[in-house]
């Protein structure tokens, strides 16, 4: 059996963990191993993913949160260290597909950056939405430079709103943004390249198509941020071709759940001041969803 007490000081510090997290990390399992039944728990969904790489990952995480109750440590701890006890055998699993050791660290970074979103929303080192990590870890999702990715089938919604799928194309290569610091525009276009090189199999046509929904797609940021803000920048690759309302995002930008109440939310950044006066006006947040196309050989 691997030394999992040594692994976790060992990734949480490839990770670049706070020394705190790092700690409550080790802490937590500790604890996990002083209860027989916990130990067993987790012990048991590490043995399953590391004999064949296969999960059901809902069951892991109600597992987790058992473990955590029989242990005594914060359910959203228990939900991130399990990811990261998992990350030693992912690694194996880079390295038999022959994918390089940075784009398994860039991957797993993403177990950093939301460690720091529940710190700031709850006070806690660990995950709220540890259900996202399994893209990852199935080796479908994966971070290359600044932005993830992931092919999925082109997007019904596209032809539905009255656009033109190219001919034969049937795959795009969704994006995901993180949360690890501002968006530029010459890393996502260095992060497009690499996605372009990383799925060009799935593209046997000229041109290679990439796809986003996020809350960063809504046109309503051009009224409040300026045109070089980053997530304007980001904006403009795209043709936002839906959009909707919806205030289900608006946690990512105040680090809080939004209660309904926009008198209460800070206004220490751009973004926060220009929401909070949208949302006072009456007005809602939303997202958006986008593609855009490029020329195969313009990007290999």
């Amino acid at each position: 059996m691997r030394d999992y007490q040594t692994y976790i000081g060992e990734i949480c510090d490839t990770l670049l963990f706070p020394a705190e997290a790092k700690e409550t990390m080790e802490q937590a399992w500790e604890k996990i191993c002083a209860n027989a039944a916990a130990k067993e728990t987790f012990l048991k969904w590490l043995l399953v993913y590391e004999a064949d790489g296969k999960l059901d990952y809902k069951e892991v995480l109600k597992a987790a949160d058992t473990a955590a109750k029989e242990a005594g440590i914060a359910s959203y701890t228990a939900d991130l260290l399990i990811y990261l006890l998992m990350t030693a055998h992912l690694k194996e699993r880079y390295q038999e597909k022959g994918i390089s050791e940075q784009i398994w660290r860039d991957s797993c970074m993403d177990l950093n950056w939301k460690l720091h979103e529940c710190r700031k929303m709850y006070g806690i080192w660990g995950s709220f939405v540890s259900w996202w990590f399994d893209g990852f870890f199935e080796m479908t999702r994966f971070a290359l430079g600044r932005l993830q990715f992931e092919l999925m089938d082109f997007p019904e919604s596209y032809e539905k709103t009255g656009h033109v799928r190219p001919e034969g194309m049937t795959k795009v290569i969704n994006m995901h943004i993180p949360s690890c610091g501002p968006l530029k525009k010459a890393d996502c276009e260095a992060s497009f390249r690499q996605a372009a090189a990383f799925f060009a199999d799935a593209f046997p046509g000229e041109k290679i198509a990439f796809f986003c929904e996020s809350w960063l797609l809504y046109p309503r940021h051009r009224e409040f941020l300026s045109p070089d803000s980053g997530i304007v920048q980001f904006m403009s690759f795209f043709d936002i071709y839906k959009t909707e309302e919806g205030d289900g995002d608006l946690w990512r930008i105040y680090n809080r759940e939004y209660d309904g109440n926009p008198e209460a939310l800070p206004e220490e950044t751009t973004i926060q001041r220009g929401y909070k006066k949208l949302l006072l006006s009456g007005g809602h947040a939303g997202y958006g969803e986008g593609i855009f196309f490029r020329k195969k050989k313009e990007m290999l």
